[in-house]
């Protein structure tokens, strides 16, 4: 019982922390993916990333129920976390080398999905 109690604290206590750490915007930005993103998998912002992926995932799964285009369509095997996206911001962030520092990551992250797992379009255009 006081491991499990310590646990929490200590679990508590790293929340708390990455609050503080992100700053007072919730968003993850540019500048920050560029500087501590590859640094450490276990890290606020690898957390950040997998939340964010997380989010897109449950609004294209929302999309394809409602008989909607999907954000964006990977293959059906591919495990999509940080070290898959990686890449993709990387790419995406040298491709755009005018974007502002504070440009917030989940929207490349979603750009950068966009790109690398077009969907098929139907014949009639939809």
């Amino acid at each position: 019982m006081q491991l499990k109690t310590r646990s929490l604290r200590t679990l508590a206590l790293t929340l708390l922390t990455a609050c503080f750490t992100l700053s007072a915007r919730a968003e993850m930005t540019a500048e920050q993916y560029k500087k501590w993103a590859h640094a450490d998998n276990n890290s606020v912002y690898a957390a950040y990333i997998t939340g964010t992926l997380n989010e897109l995932g449950w609004a294209n799964g929302d999309l394809i129920a409602k008989k909607r285009a999907p954000l964006f369509c990977p293959p059906e095997q591919l495990p999509i976390g940080p070290q898959t996206v990686y890449p993709l911001l990387d790419e995406f962030f040298a491709n755009h080398p005018g974007l502002s520092d504070d440009f917030p990551v989940g929207l490349a992250i979603l750009r950068s999905m966009q790109a690398a797992f077009p969907c098929p379009t139907s014949k009639n255009g939809k």
